[in-house]
């Protein structure tokens, strides 16, 4: 391994984060996602559950809620695939 690769595989080694600490990034160095349809614009919605009583940590029956992305113009989930 040359030394300019050993200096920069040792910059890119992940540090951990401290509580609260935010991490600063360059929308430059990043790639954008794009729908299938090709669209790039997309909405946060949450998707909801059930959870049985029976595996509930309070013993009654629970609505969980997940974050995710749907595309502004086909309304499809980010990253979700047909089944």
């Amino acid at each position: 391994m040359s030394k300019a690769q050993h200096q920069l595989n040792r910059n890119m080694q992940m540090k951990p984060l401290q509580p609260g600490q935010q991490v600063q990034v360059d929308p430059k160095n990043a790639t954008q996602r794009v729908c299938e349809c090709g669209c790039k614009y997309f909405e946060a919605v949450f998707m909801l559950y059930t959870v049985s009583a029976l595996v509930s940590p309070t013993g009654q029956e629970l609505t969980a809620q997940q974050p995710v992305l749907i595309c502004k113009d086909c309304r499809k989930v980010l990253g979700e695939k047909d089944a």
